[in-house]
């Protein structure tokens, strides 16, 4: 039961981060940019949208209790962590990475519990 609390949990945090990444991509459409300008001038929207999917599809697949889906989680939510510490590394302003930091180590945490718990 632990372990699908917190594939519940990894899963809901993981489609909010991929929404808000996503809002901010459409936003910068809306404004007249092209996609591929608004993924990848910085990568870091791209980046962040692939961590966060991952981390949805691994929580769900875990929620369903099916094979594979703590250590997909666990690539999502390390991979989003990662984005942190990439943007803080490129010398960017905490204030625009200390979110990723906080919720790329939910992520771990919680994936950490979907890793460590056995499937029942």
């Amino acid at each position: 039961m632990i372990r699908r609390i917190a594939a519940a949990a990894l899963a809901l945090l993981a489609a909010w981060l991929f929404w808000e990444g996503l809002s901010a991509v459409l936003i910068i459409v809306s404004r007249g940019s092209p996609v591929d300008d608004a993924l990848l001038q910085p990568p870091t929207s791209l980046w962040r949208l692939v961590a966060a999917g991952l981390a949805v599809v691994g929580g769900l697949l875990a929620a369903l209790n099916l094979r594979g889906g703590a250590w997909i989680a666990m690539m999502g939510a390390v991979l989003f962590a990662a984005l942190a510490g990439v943007m803080a590394g490129m010398g960017s302003d905490s204030s625009l990475w200390m979110d990723e930091a906080v919720s790329g180590g939910i992520l771990i945490a919680l994936a950490g519990v979907l890793v460590a718990v056995r499937r029942g």
